[in-house]
Parts: C-alpha cells; structure tokens; sequence
C-alpha cells in the first residue's frame, strides 16, 4: 500500500510515535511515522484493525479515498481556522460576511484599545460608502486589501476646514492605515480627503495610501496636516476641481514624505502639489504636480515660511491661466534642495522653475529648473533680498536663465546656465558655463 501513499507522507509532520496502531507496521521504517500520523487522523483506517499491509499494492479508489480525507480532517480545518478572526482582529466586509458593513461601525464597537491591547480593522476589497467622517482611534490599525480594491467614499464636505470636511481624520493617537483608497466628493466649501491633527513624531502611518479630495467649492485636499507629523510612505494625494486644489497641505507640520504623488489639478484659481505653510517636512522622492488651464496660477511645490529637506524631487506647474512655479519659496524659506527638478512651462503671463521670493535663500544642488512657453520664462528669479546658492545644475530660461531683482543676488557653481542673465544685486560664478559650453566669467557673462 505505501506506493500509493506518498502523496499523504510529504505533508506529514515530523512526530514520535509511542504506540503502533498496526501489527505489520514496524518500528524504525521509513514510513513508521507516516503511518502512524495518517491513522490517527483519519485518512488510513488500514486492510484490517491491526493490520496496513504495507506491501501490497495501493488501489485507484484508495488513493482517492487517502486524498478526500486529508482534504476534510486537515486541509478543510486548517483554512477555517485562518478565516477564524482572532480576538483583536475586526472584519469589515460588504457583503454581511465580516463583522460589521462598516468602517465607522468596526471602530465604533472597539473601546478597550491601548498599547497592551492593540486592534487590526481589516477591510475586504470592495467601495464602502460613510455618510460621516470617519475618526480613527489610537492603537487601532486600519488596513485595506489595496488601493483600488478597498475604497472608503463620504460626501463629507463641511463648512469648517478641519477634520469635520474629511472622511478620514486622526487626532494626538498611535494608529496606522494602510492599503486602502480614501475618497472625499465634498458638497460644501471645504473637502478633505485625510486629515490629521497634533500627530507627533509619525504616530500616525500612512502607508500605500491615495486620498483624493473633489467637491469643495472653495478648497479640497488630498491630505491635509495641520500642527502635525505623520510618516507618510508611498502615498498618492489629489485634489481636483472646486476653487483651490492643494494634493498635499502642510500647516504648522512636518510629516515625513517618501514616495509620495501630490497633484492638485483643475482649480479655477489656483492648483498646488504641495504646498508648505510654517512646516518644515522631510520630502524624499516626491512628485508634486499643479496643473489646469482655469487656474489663475499653478505650483509643483510652494513653500511658505517653510524650509523642507527636498531629495529626489519632481515639482511640475503647467497651463496655468497667469503663472507657473516648479518651486516657490516665499517669505524666508531656505529648504535644502538635491537633486530636485522644477519645471514651469504654458503660462499664459510667466513660468518660472524656482522662483526666490522675499529673503528666501535655498540651496540648490543638482537642481535641473527650467521655464519654457510663456510670455516671460526665468529658469531661476530671485527677488527681494533673496540669496540662493547654486551648485552643480542646469537652468534653462527661454527669456532668463537666472533673473535677479534690486538687491537680489545668487552664487553659482559648476552650473550649466541656457538664456540670458540679470545680476540684479549681483552674481558670482565659479565653473558656470553655458548650454554650448562656453565657458562664463566670474559675474556669468560670456568670457570675450
């Protein structure tokens, strides 16, 4: 009978034995074990009540028989008792096959959550519709089955900015969400897709998230951080339509950003991917795109009395109705930007790559900025006592290259510069050449 049993002795456990169910079954055999193992699970029951005949050939309706019974006395029971919630574990599912319908009533039922006691709200693919914000709780976990395939919807619009006009909102808690689609379609002058509030020190986790903001007539947001500091990795923000759009707001904040996609898009006014205001965030990897041919002006990355690390930075500002800024850096921002590229092109009035505004002074190492298709196009614009430093970049103007106004001045180095210069309150160049490689005097002027 064993040629027939393999199939069932590969998937048996390593066990000692003490006793033999079967008379011909002898100790220390390859297959003591096996045998032994199988009888007492039900799928041998042997030629006899004492007897496995081990030597006999093995039947096509035994094999069959071996191969049902494994299926209901192991696999069958070993699948229900991972389907089984455990105690922590709360299911949310459409179909009536989870514990509640959803989101909102799983939190609801969870009151004794805490750093001994933590809780995981799983929730099953599908599109589940709240019809009011959804706060979380602390040391409560949310994860979706994927974005796309888990969605949370509320038209949770509101006249108040806060977490009342989102459909997600954490407060001073320890939680996380995680893989799952947020949505907002807003119906007042506010719209949130996340917000959060008070988080400190990446308490708050957001990881494999989008949150998209539609609806609000005055503002939406994809994610918006007020006084906070979340950690947010591998997050898709937008915001569309309304007024303002801002994919990702930082206020008074400063979240950690790692692969994040901020776009706000098709604002009538004006369209932001990221916009920075009093916040210092730590942004790696981020594309921050502002885009629409209503808005009056459209910014990749705005900073605003706000100094960011910026690594690895895409910032894009297209069709704007008036300007466009890759980065802008207002009222004495200094971020560190590395190996960022800032690009405006289509505005009907101005595009500019970085533009430095009123004691703004980054720096700017491998920094690509380039301003293409408006009326005035400056690769870099420093205006108001603005003073970045320039090292190892590439700034393309089809008017200016670098265009510094009244006392404004830049240093630059090693610095491929294609359009012309304005030297304002001054320019020193070391290693500046231009997009022929013609190499640039000390003040950016072509050597004669």
């Amino acid at each position: 009978m064993l040629a027939g049993f393999v199939a069932v002795a590969v998937l048996v456990p390593s066990v000692a034995l003490a006793t033999h169910t079967f008379s011909d079954v002898p100790d220390g055999t390859y297959y003591t074990g096996a045998v032994e193992w199988a009888a007492d699970n039900g799928i041998t029951t042997g030629t006899s009540a004492t007897t496995f005949s081990p030597d006999d050939p093995v039947t096509r309706a035994q094999n069959v028989t071996f191969a049902h019974r494994y299926d209901q006395n192991i696999v069958q029971p070993a699948l229900a008792a991972i389907r089984q919630s455990p105690d922590r574990v709360v299911w949310v599912a459409d179909d009536s096959s989870g514990d509640f319908l959803l989101l909102s009533a799983a939190l609801a039922s969870i009151g004794d959550a805490d750093a001994s006691n933590p809780y995981v709200v799983r929730i099953a693919p599908g599109e589940y519709t709240e019809t009011s914000p959804v706060a979380l709780k602390t040391y409560v976990d949310v994860e979706g089955s994927g974005q796309g395939v888990t969605t949370i919807t509320c038209a949770c619009g509101n006249s108040s900015a806060d977490g009342a006009a989102a459909t997600v909102s954490a407060g001073d808690i320890v939680a996380e969400i995680r893989h799952l689609t947020i949505n907002n379609t807003g119906g007042d002058s506010y719209s949130n897709g996340v917000w959060t509030e008070d988080v400190v020190d990446g308490s708050v986790s957001m990881l494999h998230v989008t949150a998209t903001a539609t609806g609000g007539t005055s503002y939406n947001f994809g994610v918006r951080n007020a006084s906070s500091s979340p950690s947010m990795t591998d997050v898709t923000a937008t915001a569309s339509g309304g007024t303002r759009n801002r994919g990702v707001y930082n206020w008074s904040s400063s979240p950690s950003m790692t692969n994040v996609t901020a776009t706000g898009t098709d604002g009538t006014n004006s369209n932001y991917g990221v916009y920075n205001s009093s916040s210092s965030p730590s942004m790696t990897n981020v594309t921050a795109t502002g885009t629409g041919t209503g808005g009056t002006s459209n910014y990749g990355v705005r900073n605003e009395e706000s100094s960011p690390t910026m690594n690895n930075v895409t910032a894009t500002a297209t069709g704007g109705g008036n300007s466009n800024y890759g980065v802008y850096n207002y009222d004495s921002s200094s971020p560190s930007m590395t190996d960022v590229t800032a690009t405006a092109t289509g505005g009907t009035n101005s595009n500019y790559g970085v533009y430095n505004y009123d004691s703004s002074s980054p720096s700017m190492t491998d920094v690509t900025a380039t301003a293409t298709g408006g009326t005035n196009n400056r690769g870099v614009r420093n205006a108001f006592s603005s003073s970045p430093s320039i090292r190892n970049s590439s700034i393309t103007g089809d008017d200016y290259s670098i265009y510094n106004s009244g006392t404004s001045s830049a240093h630059v180095a090693d610095t491929m510069l294609d359009g012309t210069v304005v030297a304002g309150g001054g320019l020193a160049c070391v290693g500046a050449y231009t997009d022929a490689f013609v190499e640039l005097d000390s003040s950016c002027a072509v050597i004669p």
